[in-house]
């Protein structure tokens, strides 16, 4: 292949010796870091704290020949101060100081680990074992009187005594320890200060050589890019203004040149575009054309229009697919809503759904699975149904919870789909016989994110999206009433064994001690529950007045609520006979005793009652329900009242108004009684005055005609006032 020297490979070129130059110097950079960062490593947690614990042993020893000469010499009494720090140096401090030092020994010299061991081995086997011999001979007051002991272990301390000279003997072994060690952290330090001094010279040298690289490769980057570039731009220049140039451009073998060749095949493929539109203008849908780009806008609007139809039909066809699957989706959930709400048991309802489910996925095999948690040490999974090439299997296996497919899918929570089944997986692992299908989905029934157990189906064929969502979404439906069904069950269960219980508690008065947790347990949910109902009675009491009464309507319990009604207090209305604090007419008062002479039989009865107060009238509307005691007779009435007194008063308001009117319109009445009859009178006086003089005629007639219009006026505000009384 032709090496091509295009412009890609030019900034490869140049760049590349940038990187090149970079990863020299990012390297020489590293080495030293590295060199640098390692020395002082050996400097921080070798050669530092080695220097630091070697100038403790030599304090160490230092200490225990002061001590323990003030041991024979000086302190005679036991346990005193020095005494005390002596043996902390022999117990704790010394051996703590040589176990770093032994750490830290594996990183230096031969020559120095041997001049430590022999350090060690003298105060271990020599110095402290002759100190250790003192400190047991000087151990009481009375040894410190035993002048055979004193003159013994005197010498010892004294000036060339042997613990005296074994510890000077020691403790410049220390020293030349710690100058060797001293030494060779110099030497260290020495290297690292050089290395960053290289490192610096090396920064400065690379940095200068980098800077020159990029200019150079700049300048020649530039000279062969900016000539060609300005070629395009007057051809690009011409195309902008409409015009499709005739000449093609020169193409070079780079980068330009493959622009100078898009432009040129561009110019081509706007001629062809041209030549196609006019095909499109002609009507020619099926001519040929493919567009420039993905981005060609023209191009890609004719080839849109030529395809609508075609898109059209695509798009119907598909609605009509979504449709189907829609219908089919919401048949299905009807087939299993019908078949849920006839289910009264697992078994039945198990077969049922499964063999719905098998039916409507065009499935092969299935079967159920039940969470049995009943008992918290054995929750397991058991198989209720099981269906092979549509007809039922015997169901009695058991999964445990965490076996298998079955347990991956109820841990997971989320369906379990396999594409690819190997030989005799399905019935190795779920149990479904000997067929191998192709696919096998599981699927968790699952509520309120609570898992109730585990469908399982197999096909030869595989599902399609909408078949695996749609039995989501029944598993749901299946887990809500498997819910409920083991709810029922359960409930039967418990109703049938405490019957039973209860038969065996007559008889047996050993297990009645036995079940005497389960009922303080229903002790506990009873004292629960009534907790709940004082909480729901104190709500009432706070917004309703709530009364209690004997069957003879004396007061015997009352709520806040109640008095603050009347302006009373409850201590003021306990005791008091009801019917005396109300005001009734003749027909509320039969009503009244009627009411209450039906509370023995347990009829419930609704009231609105005056009561006469300090600040008038107050009208309640009361609900009085007889309660049963015990041994099931009505022993007391309880009464909840609401203030309607705002709603009376809007009631006596308009009933007052319509009396009124009424009044209105009575009084009118007989004042038209006495025009009309003063209408008659004036009419016989007209013909007496008409026969008496002519000279009064014009008078009398004005007159009745004043009459008349007052009449007629009259008769106005009447029909005015009926019309405003309807």
């Amino acid at each position: 292949m032709k090496f091509r020297f295009s412009m890609v490979n030019r900034l490869y070129f140049g760049f590349g010796i940038l990187i090149v130059a970079f990863v020299v110097s990012s390297v020489l950079t590293f080495t030293n870091l590295q060199a640098n960062k390692k020395a002082n490593e050996q400097i921080s947690e070798i050669y530092a704290p080695s220097i630091s614990y070697l100038n403790e042993l030599i304090s160490l020893v230092n200490n225990s020949k002061m001590l323990i000469k003030n041991w024979v010499f000086i302190e005679r009494q036991s346990e005193t101060p020095d005494k005390i720090s002596l043996k902390n140096i022999h117990s704790k401090q010394y051996p703590q100081v040589i176990v770093k030092l032994s750490e830290l020994k594996e990183h230096w010299s031969v020559d120095d680990i041997e001049l430590f061991d022999k350090i060690e081995k003298t105060l271990s086997d020599t110095l402290f074992v002759l100190q250790t011999q003192i400190m047991e001979q000087l151990n009481t007051l009375e040894s410190y009187e035993d002048q055979e002991v004193v003159l013994e272990v005197s010498p010892m301390v004294e000036k060339n005594g042997e613990i005296i000279v074994f510890s000077n003997d020691v403790i410049e072994d220390i020293t030349e320890l710690k100058t060797s060690i001293n030494e060779c952290y110099d030497e260290i330090n020495a290297r690292n200060i050089e290395n960053v001094n290289n490192f610096q010279r090396t920064v400065v040298i690379m940095g200068i050589v980098l800077v020159a690289l990029s200019l150079f490769i700049f300048y020649l980057i530039s000279r062969v890019t900016v000539r060609p570039v300005l070629k395009l731009r007057e051809f690009l220049l011409q195309m902008a203004r409409g015009i499709l140039p005739d000449e093609h451009l020169k193409v070079s073998d780079d980068e330009i040149g493959d622009i100078s060749q898009a432009l040129n095949q561009f110019v081509d493929n706007m001629k062809r575009t041209s030549s196609f539109a006019l095909e499109i203008g002609n009507e020619n849908f099926g001519a040929e054309y493919n567009a420039l780009s993905e981005d060609d806008i023209l191009g890609n609007s004719l080839i849109t229009m030529r395809q609508n139809l075609k898109t059209a039909s695509e798009q119907e066809q598909k609605r009509k697919q979504e449709d189907e699957i829609r219908n089919w989706t919401t048949k299905g959930l009807a087939e299993f809503g019908d078949i849920l709400r006839q289910s009264t048991n697992i078994e039945s309802l198990s077969y049922d759904v499964l063999e719905k489910a098998i039916e409507i996925l065009g499935a092969i095999q299935g079967a159920l699975y039940i969470l049995e948690d009943n008992d918290e040490d054995d929750v397991h999974f058991r198989m209720t149904a099981a269906i092979a090439y549509g007809r039922k299997k015997l169901a009695s296996r058991r999964v445990e919870i965490e076996e298998g497919l079955v347990g991956r899918c109820a841990f997971e929570q989320a369906p379990v789909y396999l594409k690819e089944v190997p030989q005799d997986y399905v019935r190795i692992t779920s149990g479904l016989g000997d067929t191998n299908p192709s696919v096998i989905l599981l699927v968790p029934l699952k509520a309120n994110e609570t898992i109730y157990g585990v469908i399982e189906i197999v096909s030869f064929n595989q599902f399609e999206e909408y078949q695996i969502n749609f039995l989501e979404q029944v598993s749901e439906n299946i887990a809500g009433t498997l819910a409920t069904v083991k709810i029922n069950e359960k409930t039967a269960r418990l109703l049938e064994e405490s019957q039973q219980k209860g038969e065996e508690l007559a008889s047996q008065e050993e297990e009645m001690r036995q079940n005497m947790e389960e009922l303080q347990a229903t002790q506990e949910e009873s004292a629960r529950r009534e907790l709940e109902m004082r909480e729901i009675l104190e709500a009432i009491n706070n917004s309703v007045g709530n009364i209690e009464f004997d069957l003879f309507g004396v007061i015997q319990n009352v709520n806040e609520r109640y008095a603050q009604f009347l302006g009373l207090k409850e201590e003021d209305l306990i005791g008091r006979e009801h019917r005396n604090l109300l005001k009734l007419t003749h027909k509320q008062d039969m009503l009244y005793r009627e009411m209450w002479e039906g509370f023995t039989s347990g009829s419930s009865v609704e009231m609105d009652l005056c009561y006469p107060t300090s600040y008038g009238d107050v009208w309640l509307r009361e609900t009085y329900t007889p309660l049963k005691d015990a041994s099931g007779e009505y022993k007391k009435v309880l009464s909840l009242s609401v203030d309607i007194s705002d709603n009376k008063t809007k009631d006596r308001a308009i009933h007052a108004y319509r009396r009124e009117l009424d009044e209105q319109g009575e009084n009118l009445k007989n004042i038209i009684d006495q025009l009309n009859t003063h209408k008659s009178e004036s009419e016989l006086r007209e013909n007496e005055l008409l026969k008496e003089s002519e000279a009064t005629e014009e008078e009398n007639r004005v007159q009745i005609e004043s009459m008349k219009l007052l009449i007629e006026d009259l008769e106005e505000k009447i029909r005015k006032l009926t019309a405003g009384k309807s």
